[in-house]
């Protein structure tokens, strides 16, 4: 709490985020607003520095619950609704490229 002295309490979800999209495994909340922007946050740095999964649109994040849902992010999906649920790949795949660049 030291390191957070002065620091509004209501900025504490966004540095929550901030630390948690670095992890090398990320356990989150189906459904969660606040795990999908991490969700994302995390397929930005793995596709930045080329990390394992960054070619397949995979990351090593996983959902408590439903069951059902534990492994999304361990497996490529395209968008589809309802899309408020999770992050998709194509949030954070070829972001930096051009439209030339894509139709090559």
């Amino acid at each position: 709490k030291d390191l957070l002295k002065g620091i509004n309490a209501n900025y504490y979800g966004m540095l929550d985020q901030l630390v948690a999209y670095k992890g090398r495994v990320f356990f989150g909340t189906w459904r969660s607003t606040l795990s999908g922007y991490i969700n994302r946050m995390r397929g930005y740095y793995i596709t930045k520095h080329k990390l394992e999964g960054y070619k397949e649109g995979t990351m090593d994040s996983y959902y408590f619950v439903p069951t059902d849902k534990r492994n999304q992010m361990k497996n490529y999906h395209a968008v589809k609704k309802p899309i408020y649920m999770r992050e998709f790949p194509i949030s954070w795949r070829d972001i930096d490229k051009g439209i030339e660049e894509l139709h090559q």
